[in-house]
């Protein structure tokens, strides 16, 4: 559940195409980054992804890339960003379900050795050194393989233009540039409507998209031989794909942002649309971190266990990583101010992405070994780790999305720290700009490991201080397949007293960066008794939960952060202990 913004030039206010994009993702599922330097191949070399998929022949050469790299315990096709020593960014949001990708003959599509899937963004990124020619070069691998997921929209974009290209399974598809003078909002429904096959300038599709559209009964032209009505995705893709008000509201909520208007109409939400003032990249930012109303509404003020739950909100508790591109004139100085984990609580930080730096915490394999483990990742590589940065700010998200009171004291420091980090951007761009490429290039990529240093030590500090209550799961070990019983404590202190637990209120789960079931079917204690644990003459409480109840969303091999939180003398609070999973 992927959110896009994508600004034309002409509406921007750099004057170049800036792009924005939220990548959501349910379950034990992170980044980690990689800068992959360019070279050249032998013959016969050819690119693996997904088992049982297509191999595609290597090229002979091929443009060094920054991969955000998504990682997940059964693989990851969809969730990947890229960017390449070009000056190209691309990123994608589930399209929902499509009409031939809920077709159980998978034969009848012509897939070439199964199709491509995770491929299509690798080798655009590899290869192509301005957008169009990357929708070429995909509009090659769909018409000669086939496309293997239901539907899709990819964002690929170069600071003079940016394309749409919307998927779907099978050999179909439409690529379309985004006009200069206009912003594209992208949700989970197919983004591309109105299609001019006509227009070789600004369209790249099959020759047959609208034939085969009429002959499968999913469009009848209003005029015999008039195409002009003709809508790509009411043509490719059910009508209640669009009425899901998870991904229906984040449109309206995001045009209403953009343009200052209110949209209602689900099934006809616009495709393109005039800002209503020009956008920089603060803007699109500012976009990326909205919370719908209805949330504010029903789950606000502490109503609920915990806040973000809907993919109703842009920005939400399944969001993984959040950036926004400030595409610039050298693809050197191309800047991704990245948020990691909750937009609420994190901070989005100048990254250059092609300076070839990665900062310590946010890599933790060989290029080699992501390669390897991309379809067949080892659990533990999934551990809660605060050595992994990714932990520090998610697990800042979690405690704050179980309680809000939590919040005031973290968007200060946050609106405090964004500012200090703008400083230190303009400051270091105008060192940089003394400088010869190769030295500007290396500065750059110092100034983006020092900076990430500095947030991760001001956040993990900031950890410290709002993790106000101490947990314990009391076993070494829980099976995710295996009936039994642990118990919890929950320690007192001399301003928290547990004996006013309120135990109708206590819960028990994953997080939101576990599972999202296990926070929607969370754990009740089915026994308590308070006793001093720690004989430091503090009352704490035991409680005894059913373990599965919570090890079944939990992935075997992994150490996996798990929450206890309720209310305590009308207080809410919250509290956090790892537990390794087992078989």
């Amino acid at each position: 559940m992927c959110t896009t913004v994508i600004v034309g030039k002409a509406v921007s206010k750099t004057g170049r195409v800036i792009v924005g994009h939220n990548e959501d993702s349910g379950g034990r599922v992170f980044h980690q980054q990689f800068f992959v330097p360019g070279g050249k191949h032998a013959a016969g070399e050819v690119l693996v992804a997904e088992p049982g998929r297509a191999e595609v022949p290597e090229a002979d050469e091929t443009l060094a890339t920054y991969w955000s790299n998504m990682i997940q315990i059964d693989g990851s096709s969809f969730d990947q960003g890229y960017a390449n020593e070009a000056g190209l960014v691309i990123c994608s949001n589930g399209g929902g379900s499509s009409f031939d990708g809920d077709d159980p003959d998978e034969a009848s599509l012509g897939l070439k050795e199964g199709g491509v899937g995770f491929l299509l963004r690798r080798i655009m990124a590899e290869r192509a050194h301005t957008a169009r020619e990357a929708m070429e070069i995909a509009a090659k691998l769909l018409d000669e393989y086939g496309y293997f997921g239901s539907a899709r929209n990819y964002t690929v974009a170069d600071k003079n233009e940016a394309w749409c290209l919307n998927v779907v399974k099978g050999h179909h598809y439409v690529a379309k540039r985004i006009p200069d003078d206009k912003v594209m909002l992208i949700s989970n429904m197919l983004a591309i409507r109105h299609v001019d096959l006509n227009d070789h300038e600004n369209v790249i599709a099959p020759a047959d998209l609208i034939e085969y559209a009429i002959k499968k009964g999913r469009y009848t032209p209003k005029v015999p031989g008039d195409y002009s009505d003709f809508d790509f995705a009411m043509a490719y893709q059910s009508d209640e794909n669009r009425h899901a008000p998870t991904k229906s509201r984040r449109m309206r909520l995001g045009w209403w942002a953009i343009t200052g208007d209110y949209y209602k109409d689900e099934l006809h939400y616009p495709e393109l649309l005039a800002p209503a003032n020009p956008m920089g990249w603060e803007e699109v930012r500012d976009v990326l971190r909205l919370t719908c109303y209805e949330s504010y509404a029903t789950r606000g003020d502490g109503r609920e266990d915990a806040f973000h739950v809907s993919a109703r909100d842009i920005s939400r508790s399944q969001t993984r990583e959040s950036w926004v591109m400030d595409l610039a004139d050298d693809p050197v100085y191309n800047t991704m101010w990245r948020c990691t984990s909750y937009q609420d609580t994190g901070i989005y930080i100048p990254w250059f992405p092609m300076s070839g730096v990665i900062p310590e915490g946010y890599q933790w394999m060989t290029i080699e070994e992501a390669r390897r483990n991309h379809f067949h990742l080892e659990p533990h590589y999934l551990d809660y780790d605060l050595d992994k940065s990714y932990f520090i700010y998610a697990t800042i998200g979690e405690l704050t999305n179980f309680n809000r009171g939590l919040l005031p004291g973290i968007l200060r420091t946050q609106k405090k720290f964004e500012q200090k980090l703008l400083a230190d951007y303009e400051e270091a761009l105008t060192q940089a700009k003394t400088l010869d490429r190769e030295a500007a290039r290396r500065y750059l990529g110092e100034f983006t490991a020092r900076e990430c240093a500095l947030a991760d030590e001001t956040w993990e500090k900031m950890l410290k201080q709002i993790s106000l209550h101490t947990m314990s799961v009391e076993a070494e070990s829980l099976s995710v397949s295996r009936e039994a019983q642990v118990e919890v404590v929950l320690y007192g202190s001399a301003d928290f007293d547990v004996t006013g637990l309120d135990m109708e209120t206590v819960y028990w789960s994953l997080g939101f960066t576990g599972k999202k079931e296990s926070v929607n079917a969370p754990a009740r204690p089915i026994a308590h008794r308070f006793e001093d644990v720690d004989n430091d003459g503090i009352m704490d409480c035991v409680l005894t939960f059913n373990a599965h109840e919570v090890a079944q969303f939990a992935i075997a091999g992994s150490t996996i952060d798990t929450y206890l939180r309720g209310i305590c003398n009308c207080i809410r609070f919250v509290a956090m202990d790892t537990v390794e999973f087992t078989a």
